[in-house]
């Protein structure tokens, strides 16, 4: 497995966020307590990352003129707030959802946004050399007994510039593993990882 780190700021001074990236985490915001609050069953692997600091990090890459391309991909995609932002920064942006609800979701807030991100049901993992994949057994919040969803996207996951995840504790290296086999040389993986802040790597 190759990776480089790419340092990144302790801080991207979060009050200088874009009114326009501002108004969309505030809506999502209100929208995911609704549905928190709604009667609908709780699913447990749901928790929301910072979108402030992420939108912050993702217009730093931006800035920074770290992307060889303009495809995002939101591994675990939940509400779709992170695959959101990066469409309304210009990139072709998707994210890969395994709750049906959460698409649903994630879907119709973007048709109230005007937003072009588009969302998708199943797993992020590819089906192909699956048994290659050295995929620990005992990493619960992640599926792989699901269809393909790269077929109905009409893109593999080497096409694709930018991932971004969110890994609960101990999955990180299983997050590494799967863009380190089938990401192009190049592509970038960001996660969120909670009191650590934001990383960045780059696959050689």
């Amino acid at each position: 497995m190759g990776f480089q780190q790419i340092e990144m700021p302790d801080h991207f001074g979060l009050d200088s966020t874009e009114p326009e990236a501002d108004r969309l985490i505030g809506v999502a915001n209100e929208q995911i307590e609704r549905f928190m609050l709604s009667d609908q069953e709780v699913i447990e692997n749901f928790v929301t990352c910072d979108f402030h600091l992420t939108q912050c990090a993702l217009q730093w890459i931006r800035d920074n003129h770290l992307l060889t391309g303009e495809r995002f991909c939101e591994l675990g995609s939940g509400y779709g707030v992170v695959a959101m932002l990066a469409a309304r920064m210009g990139m072709e942006s998707i994210g890969i959802e395994i709750e049906q609800v959460l698409v649903d979701e994630a879907n119709a807030l973007a048709a109230q946004l005007s937003n072009d991100a588009a969302f998708h049901c199943g797993s992020f993992i590819p089906r192909e050399t699956l048994e290659n994949l050295d995929m620990d057994r005992e990493i619960r919040n992640v599926t792989i007994e699901e269809d393909d969803v790269y077929r109905e996207i009409g893109l593999a996951m080497n096409d694709f510039d930018l991932f971004f995840a969110f890994p609960w504790p101990g999955e990180q290296v299983f997050f590494e593993r799967v863009v380190d086999k089938w990401a192009a040389s190049g592509a970038m993986l960001l996660t969120y990882r909670g009191r650590d802040g934001m990383q960045l790597q780059r696959k050689d």
